[in-house]
């Protein structure tokens, strides 16, 4: 609160001496300064549903406009924030199709060509950092903070030796870029863009939570939160990105992604549309176990980006028969597609069941007709040649 109290003094002196044009800037780097990402008070916020039952926790800052994705694919976003709880509202879904979203990724799979995460590139390269390098694991580290370095650096290197045994050049930096204020992000910016200059194909901050152990353990796995800045203009993509993670990791690791959290803020993402925060367990869970996790964690990855040396060997052989049943299960959608479609408009467009059978019948024995007796006639003059 002094803290603050002084800062404000600050301000409205440096004001009152500050050209015309530059207050703008010095009133939004003031309260940069003060909205830290995650609470330094020890106390966590409450998401809720609108009946009551809790969704999740974090000690990350909550904002009206917040969303997120839990382990069922269920997306809320946050519409009321009083203290420490907050409240959201249930938007649908993430992951599920509709039967036209369907037929339209199916006609899509016939003309592409091999999704990216199975293409095999010659050089793959992510980029790992941590902006909050003192945290730490205090049931290894004997505290949740190390200003020299802290636990979360192991674990972010085992994410970067994981991703080594999976064929992929990662780069990892163990810049610490303390102290733990908002600051951080604007010192860590600068490491972010040396990983990119390399060419990384994505970067990874990772983090830890400061909640009670429990909430980052599913089935006795240390969990692992992803976190998308929703004010860039790359949140759509990172979101997207997020999602294709958790679909993997869901698929081959159950319960390793606790969710996704898209919240107020930047966090650097704004550099690439691959770019994600990660938060492994909480300083309270053990860090062994987080490293193990980040090992799954970077299988995942690698067969997100690149796809598996596995999947590759096993879509090679069948590739032929695979694309002819993808094109003759295309050809079925589009006739069933006009076949209900063309049944539907012929009976709006008639008006009664009785309608539609008489035009049914008419074109039958007309057009069609017509046509069927111009075949058969031009077989029988092709028989007698």
């Amino acid at each position: 609160m002094k803290r603050a109290l002084f800062l404000a003094l600050v301000l409205l002196l440096t004001l009152n001496h500050l050209p015309t044009g530059a207050e703008d800037d010095t009133v939004e780097e003031f309260f940069d300064l003060l909205n830290l990402d995650s609470r330094d008070d020890g106390g966590v916020y409450t998401i809720s549903d609108e009946e009551g039952n809790v969704l999740m926790r974090t000690a990350r800052h909550v904002h009206v406009g917040d969303r997120w994705i839990g382990m069922d694919n269920r997306s809320w976003e946050v519409f009321s924030v009083e203290g420490d709880d907050a409240t959201a509202k249930y938007t649908g879904s993430s992951g599920n199709q509709s039967w036209l979203q369907r037929v339209r990724a199916e006609i899509l799979g016939v003309f592409q060509s091999q999704p990216v995460q199975q293409q095999e590139t010659s050089e793959k390269k992510i980029g790992i950092y941590s902006t909050h390098g003192a945290e730490s694991y205090v049931p290894n580290d004997g505290t949740d903070s190390v200003p020299e370095g802290g636990g979360i650096l192991d674990v972010a290197e085992s994410l970067n030796d994981s991703l080594k045994d999976n064929g992929v050049e990662a780069v990892q930096s163990k810049e610490t870029h303390v102290p733990h204020d908002s600051n951080a992000y604007k010192r860590s910016r600068d490491t972010a863009q040396e990983l990119l200059q390399n060419d990384s194909d994505a970067v990874i901050d990772v983090h830890r939570d400061a909640l009670a152990a429990e909430e980052y353990l599913e089935d006795g796995m240390v969990q692992i939160q992803l976190v998308v800045g929703r004010q860039n203009q790359n949140a759509e993509a990172n979101q997207e990105f997020a999602e294709e993670i958790k679909a993997v990791a869901d698929e081959k690791y159950p319960g390793l992604i606790k969710g996704i959290f898209a919240a107020k803020g930047n966090y650097n993402q704004d550099m690439s549309p691959r770019s994600l925060l990660i938060e492994v367990g909480t300083h309270e869970n053990d860090k062994g176990e987080a490293e193990e996790s980040v090992t799954k964690f970077a299988d995942v990855l690698a067969i997100t980006l690149y796809g598996s040396a596995e999947a590759v060997e096993q879509t090679e052989a069948p590739k032929a028969t695979a694309s002819r049943g993808t094109v003759w299960r295309t050809i079925l959608w589009l006739l069933a597609i006009v076949v209900v479609g063309g049944g539907a408009f012929l009976y709006i467009s008639a008006g009664s069941w009785e309608e539609m059978k008489k035009k049914l019948k008419g074109f039958t024995q007309g057009e069609f007709g017509d046509l069927f007796k111009i075949s058969l006639k031009n077989r029988g003059d092709n028989d007698q040649h």
